[in-house]
């Protein structure tokens, strides 16, 4: 599926682009999503349009099968820190999350009402665990989803390749930075 239009009233949700997660991806994909983020940033910013940044504190304490990134031990100090690339602006929403999908924070719904938002664009890492969870939930909150798929990534290629074949097409629309950009335009033109 490719991207048909951007809402005029959308924000972008950029999940997870913080020092301790980037270092799981390869280094090219990792400034691959960088750069395209703070691109689709630019553009939210110059639209007016509201920017969320979600950082990822840790996971919940349940129980799983696999190990914990990290096996477990406390993240370093600067685990949370955002990309010193990004265009973080005084308006931006910053958010920190003990859970996969930004939307386990009150925050992002009131801020997202608050806004009158109707669509979300969303961009980070990774595809599998915290962009998927934050795409279903958007969803099943009656959000319209982009997800700009060159600022997406995943450390296991074959979990975000998933994600982008199976569960991306069924609950929203993905295509390049780019895509999403010239949507904008058109939107609000």
């Amino acid at each position: 599926m490719s991207i048909t239009s951007i809402d005029r009233d959308s924000a972008l949700i950029a999940i997870d682009l913080q020092k301790g997660i980037l270092g799981m991806a390869p280094a090219q994909d990792a400034t691959r999503i960088v750069e395209n983020t703070a691109i689709l940033a630019d553009a939210f910013h110059a639209a007016g349009l509201p920017v969320i940044w979600v950082t990822a504190l840790g996971l919940p304490a349940g129980r799983a099968e696999a190990p914990r990134p990290g096996g477990g031990a406390a993240p370093g100090a600067d685990f949370a820190e955002l990309d010193a690339r990004l265009p973080i602006a005084e308006m931006d929403l910053l958010v920190a999350k003990k859970a996969l999908n930004a939307f386990a924070s009150d925050d992002v719904t009131t801020h997202l009402a608050g806004q009158g938002t109707t669509q979300v664009v969303i961009a980070g890492l990774a595809a599998g665990m915290g962009v998927e969870s934050t795409v279903r939930a958007a969803f099943d909150a009656g959000f319209n989803v982009a997800i700009a798929s060159d600022a997406v990534t995943d450390p296991m290629p074959e979990r975000g390749a998933n994600s982008f074949e199976h569960v991306f097409p069924m609950i929203a629309e993905t295509g390049t930075t780019a895509d999403v950009i010239a949507a904008l335009r058109t939107a609000l033109a």
